[in-house]
């Protein structure tokens, strides 16, 4: 219940604008796709999704909807809906599919461990219009990843806060290699 207990202590703040699911795998019949980091219990399911909370200050922000969009499975929709002006692309969605990197070692590769895809962070600015973004806040920086993509997004200027000196290290470093 954590993150719907921080989405009400910030309702007084913020108005919850949009709820995003970040599936990072799924299982359709007997095909899994992505992955995601199993939990060893009796009782508890493997967490393969996440939430994403978008906040605003009034509820009121223009996104950029198909900044992230995805083809038309049927092409004659192209044609009927006039907001598509002719373009192949629709609105993805609250739903955005993205799978963790298979990694060998958790100690290199990703250590930290509450870390998110780069390209996460990325779809979230780019669905608010990278020429929109100029500042970017990350409170809980970790290893960076929200830095190395305001980095590729070319957003102007990127504060992030970290009190672990080893994750700090490691943001630094990743920065330098992007």
């Amino acid at each position: 219940m954590l993150p719907h207990q921080i989405v009400f202590q910030l309702r007084d703040l913020f108005v919850l604008q949009n709820t995003i699911h970040w599936v990072k795998s799924i299982t359709i019949d007997d095909r899994t796709f992505g992955h995601f980091k199993p939990i060893s219990s009796k009782r508890f399911l493997n967490d393969c999704h996440e939430y994403i909370f978008h906040f605003t200050i009034d509820g009121k922000i223009d996104i950029d909807r198909l900044a992230l969009g995805v083809p038309y499975q049927d092409k004659s929709n192209i044609a009927r809906w006039s907001h598509t002006r002719g373009r192949d692309a629709r609105c993805r969605g609250n739903t955005w599919f993205i799978p963790y990197e298979t990694i060998q070692s958790r100690a290199e590769e990703r250590p930290h461990p509450a870390t998110f895809p780069v390209q996460l962070a990325e779809w979230c600015i780019r669905l608010h219009g990278v020429a929109r973004v100029r500042t970017m806040l990350d409170p809980f920086l970790g290893i960076g990843n929200s830095a190395v993509a305001a980095k590729r997004c070319a957003v102007k200027q990127f504060i992030g806060f970290e009190i672990d000196q080893a994750y700090l290290a490691e943001a630094s470093r990743r920065l330098e290699l992007k």
